[in-house]
């Protein structure tokens, strides 16, 4: 009864090796051949007539005659050579690039006798590999040549912008026509819109390339968020800025320049989502060793699948209806994350959103 099972069992095992697509071969200790199925004769070329008995250096380049040393010294020490990449020759003189595992085979007393093979084509692969290598250097130097010529462009458009400023402010203070200073304060002020944008594509450039250096010293973060509600008190009289803070004073570490940036561009964001509404809240808070810092809107709130694709660059909400390159918030991000801290949303559809970031607390 047990060896009618065997003899089963074997018969399977010689059914599916014979039937696999995955070439499989079996050598002694000493490399010799021992058996070699239909997927080994389509790989190699070989018939299995051609290959038992032989070596298996039949199919083994000259140059990689060590390789078969080593995998037999894994074998004799019981170990299982697994996804081992190398490269194999055909009949014809064809190199076919393979994926092997090698398995010990083991006698009924447990001795090692031999070494199982199972190797595939893995040239397709190979080939997918070099191809997304390729695509990735196109990618990498279209994406060099963008970020120069962006660059470059943006320094080029910053002059003249600054000469049309200051004739604008000149003809501001010398008209005397309130329709003219009117139309004046309106075409500096689009003056503004776009030197901020070009800023902005600037600081993109520094980032793509590793070049948006942090100054950090020890700043007051409240005097910071102060002076940031203050220019746009300035700019946005019209609007309504809260600030809630139990803090008098707190010295951290960080560039004041940066975060006075991401502030602005928060403030700005909560002001133009939220047209129908002229309150903005602040607030500042330390918790677990971190500054946490808030701006809250009125507006129309943002979807829940939004909130991570909002801090991508070049996004844009298209329900807004607002203008801009949508640099903004991946701007914001990029540098509270160099400050060690990090930013997100938080919102629900008709009840507005909140803004938060985290600044590590480092007193002084």
């Amino acid at each position: 009864m047990i060896k009618a099972l065997l003899n089963e069992r074997n018969a399977i095992l010689a059914a599916i090796v014979a039937n696999s697509d995955d070439t499989i071969i079996s050598k002694t200790l000493d490399g010799i051949i021992m058996s070699w199925n239909p997927a080994a004769e389509k790989m190699f070329g070989y018939l299995e007539t051609e290959a038992i008995g032989k070596h298996i250096s039949l199919i083994i380049p000259p140059d990689r005659l060590e390789e078969e040393t080593f995998i037999i010294s894994q074998i004799k020490a019981g170990q299982k050579v697994a996804h081992f990449e190398t490269v194999r020759l055909t009949k014809f003189g064809t190199l076919i690039p393979i994926s092997v595992t090698v398995s010990p085979v083991v006698a009924e007393d447990g001795k090692i006798i031999g070494a199982s093979k199972i190797a595939r084509n893995i040239s397709e692969q190979i080939l997918l590999q070099q191809e997304k290598a390729r695509l990735y250097e196109q990618v990498k130097t279209l994406s060099e040549r963008q970020n120069e010529f962006i660059g470059l462009a943006s320094h080029e458009l910053k002059t003249p912008l600054t000469s049309l400023n200051g004739y604008l402010q000149i003809l501001e203070k010398t008209s005397g026509d309130q329709k003219s200073k009117h139309i004046i304060s309106r075409a500096a002020q689009q003056v503004k819109k776009i030197t901020a944008l070009i800023d902005d594509l600037l600081d993109i450039t520094k980032i793509q390339a590793g070049k948006l250096l942090l100054t950090t010293e020890a700043n007051n973060i409240k005097r910071i968020i102060e002076d940031s509600i203050e220019l746009m008190v300035h700019v946005h009289p019209e609007h309504e800025f809260k600030f809630r803070t139990d803090i008098d004073a707190l010295s951290i570490m960080l560039d004041a320049q940066r975060i006075e940036q991401v502030l602005v561009n928060l403030l700005t964001n909560a002001i133009r989502y939220s047209p129908s509404s002229k309150l903005v809240e602040i607030s500042l808070e330390v918790n677990d060793n971190q500054v946490i810092i808030s701006v809250r809107d009125q507006g129309p709130g943002i979807p829940e699948d939004k909130f991570e694709l909002i801090f991508s660059r070049f996004y844009r909400m298209q329900e807004s209806g607002t203008q801009g390159l949508g640099l903004g918030l991946f701007l914001c991000s990029e540098i509270i994350q160099r400050h060690g801290g990090k930013i997100w949303v938080e919102s629900k559809l008709g009840e507005g959103s909140t803004f938060r970031f985290t600044l590590p607390l480092q007193a002084n």
